[in-house]
């Protein structure tokens, strides 16, 4: 067999590098392929330099106590490229007496991890931490809005957000797609060089995300065994279980086969790491479909925050009345009247958000005494888009039940409110002295 190696050449002009077969006994250069983008073979004659000698140069730096990385800028400073600097400190490493592992054959175009390539694989796993959030929420907003809480029912309201849901389906719609892009790259250049070595921080991170998920798995298993021994289980439980237990097993899985893939050099079939972005894949699509569903269109949370702003809007009505009712010890006539208060700030909250036109305003009874307090009772209304029961709320508040304002079918619905005119109890109660003996 003809004995080759690896040389580096000057066109007359910027270095470039491209792959060559060198023959000692012809003393003929045999071009495999350029390595310049352009992806052309074709002949050079240039000057050549071996790459044992840079290899022997970077030994002799490394026996006189230099660093690699000083050695590695030293290199990357005259022009050499990252990858030859590489391949030359761990031929360098090697020459100098640094043991190889016996069952591996080494060639001495190892080359360490690029920065490019550290920082592809920590935005990766930045990627990774959000996704699988945004997977997680949106799983288990739907699971509240099909198996909700009893106890989140009783204070009438809803065991699950659509703004939550939304925020969820648009981060997975955004960060999935580019964190499967910036895996598949990972793994291109180590598929494309099978002799590089990845940097100590992406194995620490690496190793990180296999022991979050892998405490994550235990902490849930515990909880499922714990509440089952109480008799507590429930399909809502369960469901929230399964889907921490399968989004941790996933992430896990993969990155165990990774690490036998990138640091163990193993021979993980390809076709595995495709089933398993098929499996999430799909596991992310199924998410998508049921979000939309339980979340509603665009045009539904359209007409869902319009309705939300009509119940504050009459909320904030009803308080202005009231505050102007005892100031004035009457109702306003009109909520033109209300609104030539400048003082009671409610100009803004009179009007429809959407066809601006003005809430209706009645006044059932205008002065009843009831002992000694005055009360007036008005009724306000509004035309809401949906029901509120197909409204999800941002926020639940088990100490506060929604009010009636909130509570509203689809189409004309109106509410009463009792204002208090003049509270008869006014007599100031003056405490007695105390005498000190």
């Amino acid at each position: 067999m003809i004995p080759r190696t690896r040389v580096v050449f000057y066109c007359g002009g910027p270095m470039e590098t491209v792959s060559l077969s060198f023959s000692f006994e012809t003393q003929q250069l045999i071009p495999v392929m350029a390595i310049n983008g352009r992806g052309k073979t074709k002949w050079y004659n240039c000057l050549i330099m071996e790459q044992s000698k840079l290899t022997a140069y970077v030994a002799g730096q490394l026996k006189a106590g230099i660093s690699p990385d000083a050695v590695r800028q030293h290199l990357l400073l005259v022009g050499w490229s990252e990858e030859d600097a590489g391949a030359a400190i761990v031929s360098g490493l090697v020459e100098s007496g640094v043991p190889t592992p016996e069952n591996r054959m080494h060639s001495g175009r190892g080359t360490l991890s690029s920065t490019v390539e550290v920082v592809l694989n920590f935005f990766s796993f930045i990627l990774l931490g959000t996704v699988a959030t945004a997977l997680g929420i949106l799983y288990y907003q739907v699971i509240g809005k099909y198996f909700p809480d009893p106890l989140v029912l009783g204070y009438g309201a809803l065991d699950y957000s659509s703004s939550a849901i939304h925020y969820a389906i648009a981060t997975l719609i955004i960060a999935f797609p580019i964190y499967v892009v910036t895996v598949r790259l990972w793994f291109r250049r180590f598929r494309e060089n099978e002799e590089k070595v990845e940097s100590k921080l992406t194995k620490w991170l690496t190793y990180l995300v296999l022991l979050v998920t892998a405490v994550t798995i235990v902490g849930d298993l515990i909880a499922t065994v714990y509440y089952f021994l109480q008799g507590e289980l429930s399909a809502r439980f369960l469901l929230k279980a399964l889907t921490i237990l399968v989004i941790a097993g996933i992430i896990f899985g993969f990155y165990v086969l990774e690490r036998k893939k990138i640091q163990y050099k193993n021979d993980i079939p390809r076709r595995i790491f495709e089933y398993i972005g098929g499996a999430i894949s799909v596991l992310v699509i199924i998410g998508l479909v049921l979000g939309f569903i339980a979340g509603g269109s665009p045009a539904t949370e359209r007409m869902r925050g319009l309705d939300t702003q009509r119940a504050d809007d009459l909320r904030a009505l009803a308080s202005c009345i009231s505050t102007y009712g005892f100031d004035h010890k009457r109702l306003p006539l009109s909520l033109d009247e209300l609104n030539s208060g400048a003082q009671y700030y409610c100009s803004e909250r009179m009007n429809d958000p959407e066809t601006r036109v003005a809430y209706e305003y009645r006044i059932v009874t205008s002065d009843v005494q009831t002992g000694l307090v005055h009360e007036g009772n008005i009724e306000l209304c509004a035309n809401f888009a949906l029901s509120s029961e197909d409204i999800g709320t941002k926020s639940v508040s088990y100490s506060t039940p929604i009010d009636k304002w909130v509570k509203h079918a689809a189409g004309r619905e109106c509410d009463s409110e009792t204002v208090i005119l003049e509270r008869g109890d006014t007599t100031t109660i003056v405490p007695e002295k105390m005498f000190v003996k």
